[in-house]
């Protein structure tokens, strides 16, 4: 039986040990890096996933680099090292400005080899050489910096030498490039460790800080803001030895406010949606001790979604998410499992866009190959948003180097269509989703619906697939094939013929090659000239596509007839393990 309090902000704690798998697929963010400290991720507006981390190879402290991925427009995600200067940078955060510049602060070495507070973004295109925030004195940890709507970069950080240790806050003006010369000393003698204190910025641009008090210790939460126009402290009646709180500000600018209770090893909530703070409520089971650096977002209907890791066996150290709803509280979804591969956990977050849409990010460690690994995964979806499409089969069939991918709709309500995407083992890292197509839905149907999509042109290699039905309204969900598709090597030479013929402004040519061999492929016009190599590498055996797109790469070529020849080896030989064969194609402009 569950157990239930009602409590002052009318919210309702339903809390027990039952771990249900969270309902997402999971995607490959990062793969084989060597360690990871801190992540956090943010969408931009046109609902784009951003990300920095720290990477280190090994143990070597001396390799730590600030990493950030970006997701592009095809849903894949790219990754720069923006510091690559293997002097020990650590412990990034970032944040996203309205015209969707990336604001990025961490901690890194000065000359005197003490850590600084250091800044970057990529208001010119990419970012810029990081510069120094704070200079000279102690060494400063773990920064927490959030961009406001005035252009303010905001720093909370702590200077330590030996414990217990002072909280400053800072700040830098993107504006006119100006740093606040003197820090705010927010609290003496009163920090330990690292993740401290945290900030968030309302739509005014007033700062919100929370942080723990107490020293070594311990003590009360403590909560300051600068809406008066200096810090104040602001009573929040949290009691107790707390550790780690983190603090959000919603589209109101109300306070919500997380922490862990040492008493009892639980995190906790809190908000002032009320105009006075709601008395905390223990969101999270008994027994299941919460590790440090708990992440968590507020939507625009105010739902809580929280990430954490467990560090008790009996529970699982693995990942856990809770999140409201109308005042309700979850029970305990389990994100992800440790592995005989991954053996321990690292950081966590959660971001939302604001109608629901949440992407949840983990990254557990391991060892992979004698080396110490730590890769990040992601799963993304709503919780709250049905979609009322009835999937009753989803198969496929294997066609040389085909697939053909069939499925069929019970009933359909304001469906738009079905994205289909692909992963593959020939990519790096695996399970690395690309969008392939697009098939139209049917809007609103109470009949049974086939539908079909053919991936052409593929390598030897084993894939998966899956459909991401989207409805009118931008909601969507998406149904997964529950068998991979394997395409073995092909058994005989062949070139096919270009499609679409004639063509403008592009076409796909393909080939299969039973043999591993230098491969090229050229076109020409109808006089023998040379106008392109598509090709001229060698290639494994296998089925291949290319596109040919003539304005990408010649100026002014005209209408007319153009052939395409492939060689693969070296004909002259006759072994019967060499292939040379040319096809017409027409250009119309």
């Amino acid at each position: 039986m569950k157990n239930s309090l009602l409590v002052p902000a009318f919210f309702l704690l339903l809390t027990i040990n039952v771990f249900t798998q969270i309902p997402f697929p999971q995607d490959t963010i990062v793969r084989n890096d060597n360690f990871n400290n801190r992540m956090f991720a943010a969408y931009d507006s046109q609902g784009k996933i951003h990300l920095s981390y720290t990477g280190q190879m090994g143990t070597d402290g001396a390799t730590r680099e600030i990493y950030y991925v970006k997701e592009e427009n095809n849903g894949s995600f790219t990754t720069t090292n923006i510091t690559n200067n293997l002097v020990d940078d650590n412990y990034s955060t970032l944040s996203i400005d309205a015209l969707d510049n990336i604001h990025i602060g961490f901690t890194g070495r000065d000359a005197s080899n003490l850590f600084q507070i250091k800044y970057t973004n990529n208001l010119n295109g990419s970012f810029g050489e990081p510069i120094f925030i704070t200079a000279g004195g102690l060494n400063k940890a773990t920064p927490f910096t959030k961009i406001g709507p005035d252009s303010i970069v905001h720093f909370v950080y702590f200077t330590y030498t030996t414990s217990p240790d002072n909280i400053y806050y800072t700040l830098y003006n993107v504006a006119d490039s100006t740093i606040q010369l003197t820090p705010t000393l927010l609290s003496a003698g009163e920090a330990d460790g690292d993740f401290e204190a945290t900030l968030d910025v309302d739509s005014q641009g007033k700062v919100y800080i929370v942080m723990k008090t107490g020293g070594l210790s311990g003590g009360p939460l403590k909560y300051m803001n600068n809406v008066t126009g200096t810090f104040t402290e602001v009573p929040t009646g949290v009691s107790g030895n707390i550790t780690n709180p983190k603090v959000v500000i919603d589209k109101n600018d109300k306070v919500h406010i997380i922490y862990r209770l040492e008493s009892d090893l639980r995190l906790y909530y809190l908000n002032n949606m009320t105009g006075s703070f709601s008395t905390p409520v223990a969101i999270t089971p008994s027994g299941q001790r919460p590790a440090f650096a708990q992440n968590f977002a507020i939507d625009d209907s105010n739902r809580v979604y929280v990430v954490y890791q467990s560090s008790v066996s009996t529970s699982g150290k693995g990942f856990y998410f809770i999140y409201s709803n109308q005042n309700v509280f979850s029970d305990t979804l389990k994100i992800y499992d440790l592995t005989t591969e991954y053996v321990t956990r690292n950081s966590s977050a959660v971001i939302t866009k604001g109608n629901g849409d949440i992407a949840l990010f983990y990254a557990p460690g391991g060892v992979r190959n004698t080396f110490v690994i730590c890769d990040i995964f992601m799963r993304r979806g709503n919780l709250f948003q049905i979609i009322p499409v009835e999937l009753s089969s989803f198969t496929s069939n294997i066609n040389g180097n085909a697939v053909l991918l069939n499925w069929t709709t019970a009933s359909e309500l304001n469906n738009k269509g079905f994205e289909i995407e692909r992963a593959s083992s020939l990519t790096s890292p695996p399970r690395v989703w690309m969008k392939i197509g697009f098939v139209m839905g049917s809007g609103t149907t109470t009949e049974n619906i086939n539908y079909s999509f053919i991936d052409n042109g593929l390598s030897s290699g084993i894939y998966s697939y899956r459909i991401k039905q989207i409805d009118y309204n931008g909601t969507y969900k998406y149904f997964i094939l529950n068998e991979s598709v394997e395409i073995g090597l092909p058994a005989e030479f062949s070139l096919d013929q270009n499609y679409p013929n004639p063509f403008n402004p592009s076409t796909k040519i393909s080939w299969q090659s039973p043999v591993g061999s230098w491969q090229t492929l050229k076109v020409y016009d109808i006089l023998g000239n040379e106008v392109a190599t598509l090709v001229n590498e060698y290639r494994n055996a296998g089925s291949y596509e290319v596109d040919f797109n003539p304005a990408s790469r010649i100026k002014n070529l005209v209408s007319g007839i153009y052939f395409y020849r492939l060689q693969v080896g070296n004909p002259s030989t006759g072994s019967g393990q060499s292939f040379v064969e040319t096809k017409k194609m027409i250009l119309l402009k």
